[in-house]
């Protein structure tokens, strides 16, 4: 996008310095009004055009702060739900082994609450079987006091183990009940947990979708913010490219016109166009998109195909015809009178020093030499090497 912006005092000398002929005050004062107004209005542009960019670049920027936030905060559950799944994935796997342990540990409760129940029945029969059986009874069956006191020993005995069987028994029970309800614990906090992390594995699932859709309105937010950049990039280098390029040359090519021109005769009243294109940059001040800074575009760029013959814009000399830092290929064309104009990026030149040269006559072919973009005419027109609007000699 090509802005520039003319002061206004420089837009009324250069006005003033127009060749007008036999124009009337009054028709010199409307076309400096006009010429005013247009001012005002590019002016007006360039201000809205910085603040739109402001505004898109702040945008993208709030955008992609915002995505940011949303990411990190999905992130966040994601991260969050990962570790809750791998401490109940954890919890869940110690409770398979210790379900695994009370199994085998019930299993062996119950083989041995089964052979103490036998051994009770057992013990039982026997008690029943003697229940007529008493402490006298024992004794009378015995034949001398040494075998007395071993059968009270043996009867207390008998009754004693027999308790402790029953204790054992209803010990073993409670231990088997105690063991089922910790496995029925167990699968209650199994099924628990496995509900819980399908759900959240499907929570999961939706968070990490979420988060690639985000991720991929990033990328397309840089995208745009890229070509944003670009196109800001591509204002500053139009800015600072070829303008800085070519007004490192002002002063040395100012100096070299004015050595090799000559000054008499009068001066040219209209010109012919070089080359058939329209003017994609015209003559005057250019605002820098980011600093403000002005920098002066001395001529008018033609947008027009390499290798276009460019005509001569009228009768004069050739002073000057060589590669000339950032004009590249240039060609200076004096008119007499002070006037002067120079045909830059040329890709090949047609005339040298010296040569006379009629209006229309090639001198050169258009290209892209020297800093440039891409095929273009550069066209300036100097006063007495000093460069002046080209549009004010440019006939139809």
């Amino acid at each position: 996008m090509r802005r520039w912006m003319i002061p206004v005092a420089m837009l009324l000398m250069l006005a003033l310095a127009v060749p007008v002929g036999a124009q009337s005050n009054e028709q010199k004062l409307t076309e400096i009004e006009k010429e005013i107004d247009q001012l005002n209005q590019q002016i007006k542009a360039q201000k809205e055009i910085k603040d739109q960019r402001a505004a898109a670049v702040a945008a993208v920027a709030a955008r992609l702060s915002e995505l940011q936030g949303q990411i990190a905060e999905v992130q966040a559950r994601v991260d969050a739900k990962e570790l809750d799944i791998a401490n109940q994935e954890s919890e869940l796997a110690d409770l398979e082994i210790s379900l695994s342990n009370l199994e085998a540990q019930i299993a062996r409760t119950q083989l041995e609450t089964r052979q103490t129940r036998e051994v009770v029945q057992e013990r039982a029969v026997d008690l029943y079987m003697s229940r007529s059986m008493n402490v006298g009874g024992v004794l009378l069956a015995v034949n001398e006091m040494a075998d007395v006191t071993v059968g009270l020993e043996y009867a207390g005995q008998v009754i004693e183990d027999s308790e402790a069987l029953i204790r054992r028994l209803e010990v073993l029970e409670h231990q088997e009940e105690l063991q089922q309800a910790q496995i029925e614990a167990n699968k209650e906090r199994t099924k628990t947990i496995l509900a819980t992390l399908e759900t959240e594995r499907v929570a999961l699932v939706a968070d990490r979708s979420l988060l690639e859709e985000k991720e991929a309105e990033v990328a397309v937010e840089l995208d745009s913010v890229k070509d944003l950049l670009a196109e800001i990039q591509s204002d500053i280098n139009e800015v600072e490219g070829e303008l800085t390029a070519l007004e490192r040359e002002q002063a040395a090519m100012e100096a070299a016109i004015r050595a090799a021109q000559s000054t008499g005769g009068e001066k040219v009243g209209a010109l012919r166009w070089p080359v058939s294109g329209s003017v994609s940059s015209g003559f005057g001040y250019r605002i820098h998109p980011i600093s403000g800074a002005r920098k002066l575009h001395t001529g008018i760029d033609i947008s027009v195909g390499s290798g276009v013959p460019i005509g001569a814009a009228g009768d004069g000399v050739v002073i000057l015809a060589s590669w000339y830092g950032g004009y590249g290929n240039a060609v200076v064309i004096d008119h007499g009178g002070g006037l002067a104009t120079l045909y830059a990026h040329q890709s090949s030149l047609a005339v040298s020093v010296g040569q006379s040269v009629s209006e229309g006559d090639t001198i050169g072919y258009v290209g892209s030499t020297g800093y440039s973009t891409g095929p273009h005419l550069h066209f300036e027109t100097r006063e007495f090497g000093t460069p002046v609007n080209p549009m004010g000699y440019l006939s139809g």
